[in-house]
């Protein structure tokens, strides 16, 4: 039997909604009902349960919270206090996960993949029990001299997508499935790229851009104030501005040199204001008081799929041959979070078509890892014509798929509404460096300096010293994976009650996932990363195959599925060498 503590909640209204909650015969402070609170739920800021899991979306229109169980789970006798104001907002309560963790560093290796597991397919409107069969997992963090539990949070990603997969076979076919990670391979899957031996083209691993000065390790720097910067501005065009700001040469010292003749706020914010890349280190004691996580993206779920209009069921099509078999996704995507939503599309037999701007440029570097199983096209979106032939494209999808910063999707009039518009079915999914709107939603930003806006790279190392973790990379794939899943969650219900979703996730709050699982302590790290049979660091399974570009070698999904392991129809072809158009 639930305890009182069990379930209680806080439902926080505005100020301005007290006459409505009066009306309501609701008296403000007191115990009431849980079904006379739903009656006017639709109208609430905010409902905060008193224990951690996710909250699904369905059946009331709620702000996301972090939450104890689907709103399903209460009975209408349940009782709930009504409170004015905010009595506890759901960054507030990450912040207090994410400090205690800090504060309070592991010596074992009880970060429980079951549980966080479960919080993940929750927010998707799913569960284990959906595949049909089991799910194992083997093998467990630290894996590497890290803090932060790095592959648990790509176990559980890879997981949840594969999940969804399932899940979707299961429903066309009726076939259930068994499914096991092992934890240190799902690390490698994690990071291929970055040991530049994994993924590989006639034997020789993708280039990045030798010339480029912010490439150039160690890519944080010290500022006038004895702060650090992080300036990876990887692509030419704000590598221009980059340089042009600092007033420096071509070369990585001059770079340096000309951090240090600035104060490192002063910096962050011309960075931002210039649409450059400058990501200055805090403590994360600072980070849980910035108006950027206590406004945005403190109060984000790790997957937010919003249902955004109504609208007829979109049936899967019949005889499926594979679990995406009939599913077409379009993309606006660059270097490996956008991409690699299209790549885990594409694995279990969607059609996708990612889209370039002709003077967009692709390092090889994430060309080799992010595009795998993608084909591309260019056009030019500025032009009538070929924004016409976009929407042509869109009014055909099921799924697309974004990781521009906020704003630019509305400069080509792509924006959501605009895509409805051409198809009021569409499943519409974007990545952010940080939130939407609010704090920070104009920042330019990557994987790598994610880690160290956030925090990551101080708990690693020190607030003086701050460190890289072992294989440097922060969220990247991990947010892909999240994506994908939430996109295939919206494509199940859209099959069950129609409409047209929104999917949103965040490569900060990602990256904040790590310490709100768990913060290790530094030598039990040291001691146990490559120590035993479950803690080492594993080459991984690779494929060859022939492509156009030569003979491409790459690493598997690192996920054992009994009935749809996967397959890549493409995997790799030229940037921009596929027609506009669907197979």
């Amino acid at each position: 039997m639930e305890t009182e503590m069990d379930c209680c909640a806080s439902l926080s209204y505005a100020q301005k909604e007290l006459p409505e909650l009066q009306q309501a015969g609701v008296q403000c402070g007191r115990l009431v009902p849980l079904s006379t609170a739903l009656n006017i739920l639709p109208r609430l800021t905010r409902i905060a349960l008193h224990h951690c899991a996710a909250l699904r979306a369905r059946p009331y229109v709620l702000v996301r919270e972090q939450v104890l169980r689907p709103i399903e789970y209460f009975s209408p006798t349940t009782f709930v206090n009504i409170m004015i104001g905010n009595d506890m907002t759901a960054a507030e309560t990450l912040a207090k996960k994410i400090l205690f963790n800090y504060r309070n560093p592991l010596k074992d290796c009880s970060v429980d993949l079951h549980q966080n597991l479960k919080s993940v397919l929750d927010l998707c409107d799913a569960s284990v029990d959906d595949i049909g069969g089991t799910l194992t997992f083997s093998g467990a963090d630290p894996i590497v001299n890290s803090r932060l539990p790095f592959g648990t949070m790509s176990a559980i990603s890879l997981a949840a997508k594969a999940v969804l997969v399932a899940k979707i076979w299961r429903e066309r076919t009726g076939e259930g499935q068994d499914m096991h990670v092992d934890v240190p391979k799902a690390l490698r899957r994690f990071t291929p790229f970055w040991d530049k031996k994994w993924e590989l083209v006639n034997g020789f691993p993708g280039k990045s851009d030798p010339y480029n000065p912010f490439f150039a390790m160690p890519v944080m720097h010290k500022t006038k104030d004895n702060k650090w910067i992080m300036p990876l501005n990887i692509y030419p065009s704000i590598r221009q501005r980059a340089m042009s700001l600092l007033g420096a040469g071509g070369d990585p010292a001059s770079i340096a040199d000309a951090i240090k003749e600035w104060v490192g706020e002063d910096l962050e914010n011309a960075a931002s204001d210039a649409g450059i890349v400058m990501a200055l280190g805090r403590p994360i004691e600072e980070v849980v008081r910035l108006d950027a996580f206590l406004q945005s993206v403190g109060l984000m779920p790790l997957i937010e799929i919003e249902k955004v209009a109504d609208g007829d069921p979109v049936p899967f099509k019949p005889n499926a041959q594979t679990p995406l078999d009939g599913v077409r996704a379009l993309g606006t995507s660059h270097v490996i979070a956008g991409p690699s939503i299209g790549r885990s599309l594409a694995l279990h037999g969607a059609d996708v078509l990612n889209i370039f701007r002709p003077s967009n440029v692709e390092l090889d570097i994430f060309h080799y890892t992010s595009h795998v199983g993608v084909r591309t096209a260019k056009l030019e979106l500025q032009e009538d014509q070929h924004r016409n032939r976009f929407y042509e494209l869109i009014s055909q999808a099921d799924i697309y798929f974004n990781n521009h910063r906020p704003g630019w999707r509305e400069r080509f009039g792509i924006s959501n509404s605009d895509l409805r518009a051409h198809n009021p079915n569409l499943i519409d999914v974007d990545i952010f460096y940080a939130g939407e709107r609010g704090p920070w939603s104009d920042r330019p930003g990557f994987d790598v300096s994610a880690g160290l806006a956030w925090g990551l790279n101080n708990i690693e190392g020190t607030d003086d010293k701050p460190e890289h973790p072992p294989h440097v990379v922060i969220s990247d794939y991990p947010a892909g994976w999240l994506a994908a899943a939430g996109a295939m969650a919206a494509l199940y219900r859209r099959s069950k009650e129609g409409g047209s979703y929104r999917v949103k996730v965040s490569l900060g709050r990602v990256a904040l996932w790590l310490p709100e699982m768990g913060v290790y302590d530094r030598d039990f790290a040291k001691s146990m990363a490559g120590s035993k049979e479950g803690h080492i660091y594993p080459d991984p399974e690779q494929f060859t195959v022939s492509t156009p570009l030569g003979k491409y070698t790459g690493v598997t999904e690192m996920v054992e599925m009994s009935k749809t392991p996967g397959n890549y129809q493409y995997p790799l072809t030229p940037i921009g060498s596929w027609e506009p158009s669907w197979l």
